[in-house]
């Protein structure tokens, strides 16, 4: 659809004698466009009160990478990020509602730890939350199905490591967008993927506009993850997750305001 329709005004060939002519007064430079995509990294961080309250919703929207469903059996749980193999869950095992397709977590506000989630069909995962959750929260996400690994594996002969981890990557620029040109690291090591028009590119390290990359074949442990924008050479926040033999984490890396 061409621009002239869709702003609903009609393009005027110029040179035409027989249109009347609007004097136009210079005006002065406005400078350069502000950037939408980073430029919250040059402001100051807003504040953002939130009432005290005991416990908050963690509504957890997830489906399978193959088939952009729900993936049947799903069940999640919280867990804190002090108790690693989450011997003492913070909540039950629940399993999506009806009403919205989502996972609805009860958690205590200031919530920092990690949901672990898992179905017969998906590699188990492991979503952590970097920043104390406040409140109410709704999240979206993909998780990587067990065909979709073996499919990443085997796009470049990588051989995975049964004993070893996988950590994905979220990125996301000041609009919350996902995040291009984010280049990826971790302090542990691993083989680099990131996704490129939904598919997974092996050995790339740097965000596609998807804005999701990541590393397999990564020690076990806990692993400090970062990205950094190619651009300009600006370091988004460091998140850190927790990787176990076989598992998924997740992490997110967005914008530090200053």
């Amino acid at each position: 659809m061409a621009v002239a329709a869709l702003s609903g005004c009609t393009e005027l060939a110029s040179g035409n004698d027989l249109l009347p002519q609007t004097f136009q007064p210079n005006q002065p430079d406005a400078g350069p466009a502000p950037d939408t995509r980073w430029g919250c990294l040059d402001a100051p961080e807003p504040s953002m009160a939130s009432p005290l309250v005991s416990r908050v919703d963690l509504a957890l929207a997830v489906i399978d990478t193959v088939t952009d469903a729900p993936p049947a059996g799903l069940s999640a749980r919280a867990c804190s990020r002090l108790d690693v193999d989450c011997d003492n869950p913070l909540t039950p095992d629940v399993s999506a509602t009806i009403e919205d397709g989502a996972v609805h977590l009860s958690v205590p506000q200031r919530f920092n730890g990690f949901v672990e989630i898992r179905s017969p069909t998906t590699v188990p995962t492991m979503y952590f939350i970097n920043q104390d959750l406040m409140r109410d929260t709704a999240e979206s996400f993909a998780i990587i199905s067990t065909l979709a690994l073996a499919g990443l594996a085997a796009q470049d002969n990588v051989t995975l490591d049964p004993t070893l981890g996988f950590v994905l990557i979220r990125t996301f620029d000041c609009q919350g967008a996902p995040a291009s040109g984010v280049q990826l690291s971790n302090d542990k090591g691993g083989q680099p993927f990131a996704f490129v028009d939904g598919f997974p590119d092996v050995g790339r390290d740097e965000t596609s506009g998807d804005g999701i990359g990541g590393f397999v074949n990564i020690p076990i442990g806990i692993v400090v993850l970062q990205g950094i924008v190619r651009e300009h050479g600006t370091a988004l926040s460091n998140a850190s997750v927790i990787v176990r033999p076989g598992w998924f984490s997740y992490g997110d890396v967005e914008p530090i305001p200053e």
